[in-house]
């Protein structure tokens, strides 16, 4: 295959992947369990909103740890559950718990790096209301089937970062598999001050 019919190729590609970006806008932080019901309710109709609601509780993790915890239990695919006291009879996986605690204490910024507009150089900060960008390709599997996979936009990476979701028999769709959106970010530039 020839240069210039591969450039074409990926030029119509990385169109693709363009035209299939969506955007979901959150203006304002649920603070309380009944509000993240309803938030979730509202938006988890469609993959894309059902991811924002996993980085929304992510975030909320960070700065409330007991809050958020309860956000992770709402927001997750039952299969991802089991007995426990977090939230009507249910916490995380213990092996979830433990890699989002890890994750997290190693670089609380991580689910601020999934909001448009933060970036290393400022320091990850974002302010409300926040966008979050996904996409999807060719092998993200088949909505209609109840599984699917997006890609979100990551300020602190070079690509996209996978999390699948699954569609429940509320018509709600749940984070099922996300250890992707749990990878460390790019360091912030380090500024001497000469």
């Amino acid at each position: 295959m020839n240069m210039k019919r591969l450039f074409s190729l990926f030029a119509i590609l990385f169109l693709a992947a363009v035209v299939n970006a969506q955007t979901v806008k959150v203006d304002k932080l649920p603070s309380t369990v009944d509000e993240f019901i309803e938030f979730r309710n509202n938006i988890a109709t469609t993959p894309e909103g059902g991811a924002t609601v996993f980085l929304i509780a992510l975030k909320t993790y960070v700065e409330n740890p007991e809050l958020g915890n309860q956000f992770l239990v709402i927001a997750v695919d039952r299969g991802s559950l089991q007995a426990g006291d977090t939230y009507k009879g249910f916490s995380l996986g213990k092996s979830s718990m433990q890699l989002i605690e890890r994750q997290m204490g190693n670089n609380k910024k991580i689910p601020n790096s999934y909001i448009q507009g933060s970036s290393p150089e400022n320091g990850y900060s974002v302010k409300t209301p926040f966008e979050y960008k996904y996409k999807s390709n060719p092998y993200s599997g088949d909505p209609a089937k109840g599984l699917y996979k997006i890609f979100v936009f990551c300020s602190g990476a070079d690509s996209a970062r996978p999390i699948t979701l699954k569609k429940n028999d509320k018509g709600l769709w749940k984070a099922s598999n996300w250890s992707s959106v749990l990878v460390g970010i790019k360091k912030e530039p380090v500024i001497d001050d000469l």
